[in-house]
């Protein structure tokens, strides 16, 4: 019989359940270890056992624990027995501590999901829904938890969005323990899309292991019809820019080709000449802006395009200096450039690179000061050439600067706008930058202390062929024919061509 008992401890002993044995007082009469361990009392046989314990019948409850380190919870089965002659109960204790948390964190969140108006629900390990909140179940249309639950979760989405939830979004989540995404629900009764930032992530247990997932999403359809109508607005804007400058464009060619036929005119009165030269300034100067214009509407439209060719950028270097000379000096201003003595070879539209870099210096002419000094430093850094315009003019203020590339910005304006401009030409040297695979910074060491403008284009080895573009010659005896459907375009261009040719 001792053998048997002896067997028995050993047995109750290896398992992780307590079990003891009391007499009808609630005295222990046995205890295995486990039963020891979950009480946090030992030696326990003799003491008494502060438990409820249904006299009658088989009773099985859930109960708390009151040990030095805290409370605890536990499953309590208890039986009437037998022992050595005396009535007692035999009690099984399971430690249950950690499912009371859980289910306590649960119902937290539960509470904390039913008064909030945002969709919240949670799944299993396999993405397998088994609550929604109210507020969720409302948004998406669906009448009960148990629709819910019988609803594949791929089922919730557009049905042009399941494939990447399943084969992309999910997987991440497996992976990494959280992921967000704004993407689309479906409205189970009227088939809309409902845009919503998605954010899922894993519910842990005390050890840090993933026992379940949530949900958590918010509805953001009023801002994505927000950001739709921004975006048609921005096209409408690009549109109307674009018919703006070709519409501007038009009278401004009959215009210049009058300024130059007047030209060939000898007419000897200085009045006449004054009148003549404003006329011709000012057209160029609107030409240009108009020109701006119509390029950023085309970059803004993706409808530029560079012809690229292999070519020296120190001389088209020179060239743009030689041009922005005299516009300089009218304003008494010194330019002073460093070029290196060897070709620089690139990839490039010369046009558009002389178009960045007039921009640039005349930028700098603009806002410096009669008498001021403007500098182009050329430098080549590996794979690279570098650019740098400096001059000691008006600055950049540091709150303007982190703009300064963008459409319509400009410095300070005065009352009399003497500096003039749409505030287009940096955002325009930053797009046909970037078209040539390059970058341009711009930095300053505050207002009054004049700024630097810098371009870095990648270069290539003088040894590469790259495509040199041809132009065609027309023949001795080609026929020229104007065709305009603007009469005044048509009739001082055939004026001025046929001037020319005599």
């Amino acid at each position: 019989m001792n053998t048997r008992l002896r067997k028995l401890d050993l047995i109750l002993d290896t398992i992780t359940d307590g079990v003891l044995v009391v007499d009808s007082q609630g005295v222990v009469l046995y205890a295995n270890q486990a039963a020891e361990t979950l009480l946090a009392r030992s030696p326990i046989v003799g003491q008494s056992l502060a438990i409820p314990i249904n006299p009658d019948k088989n009773s099985h409850q859930d109960i708390n624990l009151i040990r030095p380190n805290g409370l605890a919870w536990a499953e309590m089965r208890s039986t009437p027995i037998e022992w050595d002659g005396q009535s007692g109960y035999v009690i099984a204790l399971r430690d249950i501590t950690e499912r009371k948390h859980m289910e306590l964190e649960r119902q937290k969140f539960v509470s904390l999901a039913d008064n909030s108006m945002d969709f919240i629900g949670i799944c299993d390990m396999n993405f397998t829904p088994f609550y929604i909140n109210e507020a969720g179940m409302r948004l998406i249309g669906i009448d009960s938890l148990e629709q819910c639950i019988r609803t594949p979760i791929q089922e919730f989405f557009f049905p042009e969005d399941q494939r990447f939830i399943l084969e992309e979004f999910f997987p991440r989540v497996m992976r990494e323990g959280h992921a967000d995404v704004e993407i689309r629900f479906r409205h189970f009764k009227t088939g809309a899309a409902i845009w919503m930032i998605y954010n899922v992530f894993f519910i842990k247990d005390s050890t840090g292991e993933p026992v379940g997932i949530a949900i958590v999403s918010r509805d953001i359809s009023s801002r994505k019809q927000a950001e739709a109508a921004l975006r048609k607005a921005d096209q409408h804007k690009d549109e109307f820019l674009a018919m703006l400058a070709h519409e501007l464009r038009n009278p401004l060619a009959p215009i210049s080709n009058a300024t130059h036929i007047l030209d060939m005119l000898k007419l000897e009165d200085t009045r006449f000449h004054w009148a003549k030269n404003i006329i011709k300034r000012q057209v160029t100067h609107l030409a240009r802006l108009v020109d701006d214009l119509l390029d950023v509407s085309r970059i803004a439209r993706g409808k530029i395009s560079l012809k690229k060719e292999r070519l020296d950028l120190v001389e088209v270097i020179k060239s743009v200096l030689e041009t922005a000379q005299g516009l300089i000096s009218a304003k008494q201003q010194h330019l002073n450039a460093c070029l290196p003595n060897q070709p620089i070879m690139l990839e490039g539209d010369s046009v558009r690179l002389s178009q960045v870099l007039l921009n640039l210096l005349d930028n700098a002419s603009k806002y410096s000061p009669e008498g001021g000094r403007i500098e182009v430093d050329v430098q080549r850094l590996g794979g690279e050439v570098e650019i740098q315009v400096r001059d000691n003019g008006t600055g950049i203020s540091t709150e303007l600067l982190p703009t300064i590339f963008g459409l319509f910005q400009q410095g300070t304006r005065t009352l009399d706008r003497s500096q003039g401009g749409l505030g287009i030409g940096l955002t325009l040297v930053k797009r046909l930058v970037e078209l040539h695979g390059g970058q341009v910074t711009a930095s300053s060491p505050g207002a009054g202390l004049g700024s630097t403008f810098s371009i870095r284009l990648p270069t290539i080895d003088e040894g590469t062929t790259l495509p040199v573009s041809k132009t065609s010659v027309p023949s001795p005896n080609a026929e020229m024919r104007v065709v305009d459907d603007n009469s005044d375009v048509r009739e001082s261009n055939t004026l001025l061509l046929t001037a020319n040719l005599r």
